[in-house]
């Protein structure tokens, strides 16, 4: 796999749309009471707009965007200079917007701004409320990642607020500078991009990368996680005459470049690759690692393995092996010191999962970690296959890394059955104030369509449903679905 961070017409666009502004804006003229707005500024983002002023004195911002569910944003620190973005207008509303500027005496000044925006596009997914009860709900935006399209965010009331026209396909993930990476397509090829941006759509960074493939859908398979040292840590589809979606790579954040690998061929019995004869074998896919999740402290990897039904956590870039949660069956002798036991009644080892994360410490043991992962229960190789594909669900773990064993400390979808089963794709999520789970299930068949449902449980026992949408109007013919969801405040 190579990459390149060569200067694109698209960065050129950009660039030229900054200087745009930047003439425009006389700082003189631009008040509060008469600023400079600029809707959909970069132009991948329909509803945000970004306001530009001075003020004659250094004051602080505070900015209300109203509406049946409104969104107030104080902005740190005192300026004269104020570049404010604006992110979460309606669609087809004429907006109204206060913007307050208080000063250090106490003293403020205040306007009051109209947008009208435009309305969704006609091939937007359709977004069906279920139920919401706000007051139990963990605070923000419901942050919704299609197989490809729109991404988009919702409101409690599920009405959206956000979403880019940038064609983004599985892939949205925060990073510590508060931008977040996408994976799109160049305008030539394939999903083979991955961009840094903000809110407002701009772009920080561009990587193109060139998958060495001979199946040219995509280069990257669905995740990228930040190391400690800034680097992106990305899942390849990268294509070798055996194997693909099977390698990790660690890219230079700001050169692109490649700096390590690991095979995870190089981790596992042979016999793993050799006989598999699963889905995907025709192509290599003995393994299709589709997420990961870093220890931000020692940069050991938590992955998940869809076609081997299992959890692994090992070392990166060396590959040493901590623990792999998966049955026991087909593994030779000299992997059951890292293989975890099971404790409690009605455990199930995990089939074909999804979206694994690393939780806060859940118990004040220093010698467990608990894992959250979305559990499609569609067994590929190794599980119990009387109860496979009955249901999907989310689950927590909690590991001993010491005893090397393992329990389920909290399930949810089982009780649902097949009306939540997902064969493919999927998500879990633990919000970090109410420690509610947001849980997708990404690809339920409905008649001769399919539907994605997204769900905030509260609490362990017993469980409350606090918001529910179902979103449908995927293409017919195609095998488009909702990837991951995720909660955050803007």
């Amino acid at each position: 796999m190579t990459t390149s961070r060569r200067k694109t017409p698209q960065m050129h666009r950009q660039q030229q749309i900054i200087k745009r502004l930047e003439r425009r804006f006389n700082h003189r003229t631009h008040t509060i009471s008469n600023p400079l707005v600029q809707l959909n500024p970069y132009h991948n983002a329909p509803l945000t707009a970004l306001i530009l002023f001075t003020t004659s004195k250094p004051a602080h911002v505070s900015v209300t965007i109203d509406g049946e569910n409104p969104i107030t944003k104080t902005y740190p620190g005192y300026h004269t200079i104020h570049r404010l973005p604006i992110i979460g207008l309606y669609p087809n509303t004429k907006n109204r917007i206060t913007v307050t500027a208080t000063f250090h005496s106490g003293a403020y000044e205040t306007n009051t701004i109209f947008l009208k925006t435009k309305s969704l596009p006609k091939d937007f997914l359709n977004i069906k409320l279920d139920h919401s009860l706000p007051e139990k709900m963990e605070d923000g935006l419901t942050f919704i990642v299609p197989s490809a399209n729109y991404l988009f965010a919702i409101d409690n009331q599920a009405k959206v607020r956000w979403y880019s026209t940038l064609n983004i396909r599985q892939l949205f993930k925060p990073l510590s500078n508060g931008n977040f990476l996408v994976y799109t397509r160049s305008p030539k090829t394939q999903h083979n991009l991955i961009l840094e941006i903000d809110l407002l759509g701009k772009i920080y960074y561009y990587y193109p990368i060139y998958a060495k493939s001979e199946i040219p859908t995509t280069a990257i398979n669905t995740d990228v996680m930040e190391l400690s040292n800034g680097n992106l840590l990305v899942t390849t589809h990268e294509q070798t005459e055996n194997s693909l979606e099977d390698r990790l790579v660690e890219l230079n954040r700001r050169t692109g470049k490649v700096i390590n690998r690991l095979d995870y061929a190089s981790l596992f019995p042979k016999a793993f690759q050799e006989n598999y004869v699963g889905i995907g074998s025709e192509v290599g896919d003995w393994l299709h690692n589709n997420s990961i999740w870093l220890d931000t402290q020692s940069d050991s990897v938590v992955m998940t393995a869809r076609h081997q039904d299992l959890v692994m956590k090992h070392s990166f870039p060396d590959g040493n092996i901590d623990w792999i949660l998966s049955s026991p069956e087909g593994w030779p002798d000299d992997y059951q010191d890292v293989l975890l036991t099971p404790k409690g009644q009605n455990f199930k080892y995990p089939a074909g999962p999804h979206a694994v994360m690393a939780l806060p410490d859940q118990d004040g043991n220093a010698e467990t970690i608990d894992i959250l992962l979305f559990d499609n229960n569609n067994l590929i190789t190794r599980g119990d296959e009387k109860v496979s594909q009955q249901y999907s669900r989310a689950v927590q773990y909690r590991i001993n890394e010491k005893k090397k064993t393992v329990e389920e400390v909290w399930t949810y979808g089982e009780e649902r059955g097949q009306a939540f089963f997902s064969p493919i794709v999927g998500d879990a999520d633990l919000l970090p104030q109410t420690n509610n789970r947001l849980v997708t299930s990404g690809f339920i068949k409905k008649g001769n369509g399919r539907a994605s449902k997204i769900v905030e449980v509260a609490g362990d026992s017993p469980q409350e449903e606090v918001f529910e949408v179902t979103i449908s109007g995927f293409a017919p013919d195609s095998k488009q679905h909702i990837y991951r969801a995720g909660r955050m405040e803007i």
